[in-house]
C-alpha cells in the first residue's frame, strides 16, 4: 500500500533529476502537502500544551489531534524519504547532513525548553533536564533517517530488497522492540530506536517506516507511473480500495492517533493504516490543485512548504518557551486566537530569515 501514496503526485510532477544542493524547481504538490502540514502541526502543538484538560477532551480537540497526526508528521517523513532517493548527493554528504539536522535537533530542544531549564535551574522545578534536552522528536527522526536511507542507497545490488526488508522489519517489530527496550533506568540510547519512553515521541521504530516508503516508491516510479498512465482503471480501482481499507479501520486509527503515547509508539497496523491516509490526502490535494485556480493561501503555503526546517523551528521556540508559563491552562475559546496568532508571527519570521538568507547568498555571489 504504501508504494501508492505518491502516485498522483509523480503522475502530474514527474522528477527525474533532483539536484544535489536545491531542486531546479519548486514543486506544488509537494509543498501544498508540507505547508499544509505546517499549520496543522502548529495547531497540534498548541492543543497538546496549551489547551486544559476539558479543551484537549472535547470534540475540537480530538479533530486538532486527529490533524496533527497523519496530516503532518507522516507527511514530512513520506516527502523526505521520496527526494533522498533521488538526490544526486553522494552518501558522504547525505550522511552528513543527517548529522547536521540531528544536532540541529539537538540545539532545538535546547532553544524550545530554555524558559522550562531555566526553572529547573534556578527555581527548583523537580523535573529531570536531560529528557526534555533529549527529548525523540522529529528532527532528531529525521536525522538519524537520513543516515539509514543514505546507508541503504549506498548499496550497488539489492538496494530496493534492503529497502523493503527494513521497512517490514521496521514496520512489523516495533511492538515487540517497544517492550524489550524500556528500561527502568534512565538510559538516553535506547529511546531514539524504540521503548515506550515518556521523552521519545519519534522514534525510528516506527517512525522510520515513513520515509523509507518514500524511499521504496521513488526506486519503482519508473514502472509504476506508466503502468497506472495506461492502466487507469487499476488506478481507480486502488484507489477505491486503499479509501474501503481506511474506512474499514478508522475507528482503530482515529482511536491510536488522538491517543498520543499510542500515536508516538505505533505499531504496524497503524503505519499501513496511515500510509491508505496519505493516499486519499494526496489523492484530494492534486484534484484541488488541478481543478481549483490558485489563490493567495495556497500560495502561502507552498512557500511555507518551501521554507518548512525554518519554520519548524521558530514555531516551536514560540511555542515551547510560552508553554512553560501557561501550560494546559488555557480554555477552548482562546485556541482560534491562540493558532492565529503563533503561526502568523512564525509565516513573517520565516520569512524574514528567508529573505535575509537570500541576501547573504547574493553578497556572496
Amino acid at each position: 500500500m504504501e508504494t501508492y501514496s505518491f502516485i498522483v503526485f509523480l503522475t502530474v510532477y514527474k522528477v527525474k533529476h533532483f539536484q544535489q544542493d536545491l531542486p531546479m524547481k519548486r514543486y506544488i504538490l509537494p509543498d501544498l502537502l508540507k505547508g499544509l502540514a505546517a499549520f496543522f502541526m502548529v495547531q497540534i502543538h498548541i492543543t497538546e500544551l496549551f489547551l486544559d484538560t476539558a479543551g484537549r477532551e472535547s470534540t475540537s480537540g480530538k479533530i486538532s489531534l486527529f490533524l496533527g497526526g497523519p496530516f503532518a508528521a507522516v507527511v514530512f517523513m513520506a516527502v523526505m524519504g521520496y527526494f533522498i532517493a533521488l538526490s544526486k548527493a553522494t552518501t558522504s554528504v547525505n550522511i552528513v547532513r543527517g548529522i547536521k539536522i540531528f544536532m540541529l535537533g539537538f540545539l532545538l530542544n535546547i532553544g524550545l525548553n530554555i524558559h522550562f531549564l531555566l526553572k529547573i535551574l534556578f527555581a527548583d522545578w523537580p523535573y529531570n533536564p536531560l529528557e526534555y534536552m533529549f527529548g525523540v522528536d522529529i528532527l532528531y527522526l529525521a536525522g538519524l533517517s537520513i543516515v539509514v536511507l543514505s546507508i541503504i542507497k549506498s548499496l550497488k545490488k539489492w538496494q530496493k530488497v534492503a529497502a523493503w526488508i527494513v521497512f517490514l522489519a521496521v514496520s512489523v517489530l516495533t511492538g515487540f522492540l517497544n517492550e524489550k527496550l524500556t528500561v527502568t533506568t534512565h538510559y538516553y540510547v535506547l529511546p531514539f530506536i524504540a521503548g515506550n519512553y515518556s521523552w521519545s515521541y519519534f522514534p525510528l521504530f516506527p517512525w522510520l517506516a515513513y520515509p523509507l516508503a518514500g524511499f521504496i516508491f521513488a526506486r519503482y516510479d519508473g514502472k509504476i507511473i506508466p503502468f497506472f498512465l495506461k492502466q487507469k482503471r487499476i488506478l481507480i480501482s486502488v484507489t477505491i480500495l486503499v479509501a474501503a481499507a481506511v474506512g474499514l479501520f478508522y475507528k482503530q486509527g482515529l482511536s491510536t492517533t488522538i491517543n498520543l503515547p499510542a500515536y508516538y509508539h505505533h505499531t504496524f497496523g497503524y503505519v499501513f493504516w496511515a500510509l491508505g491516509l496519505t493516499v486519499l490526502w494526496t489523492l484530494f490535494l492534486h484534484v484541488f490543485i488541478t481543478y481549483i485556480p490558485e489563490t493567495r493561501i495556497r500560495t502561502l503555503l507552498c512557500r511555507i512548504g518551501k521554507n518548512i526546517t525554518a519554520f519548524y523551528v521558530i514555531q516551536w521556540l514560540i511555542i515551547g518557551n510560552l508553554a512553560t508559563a501557561i501550560y494546559q491552562t488555557q480554555q477552548l475559546s482562546t485556541f482560534p486566537w491562540w493558532v492565529a496568532g503563533i503561526f502568523t508571527v512564525s509565516v513573517l519570521l520565516t520569512f524574514g530569515y528567508e529573505k535575509v538568507l537570500s541576501g547573504l547568498r547574493r553578497q556572496r555571489k
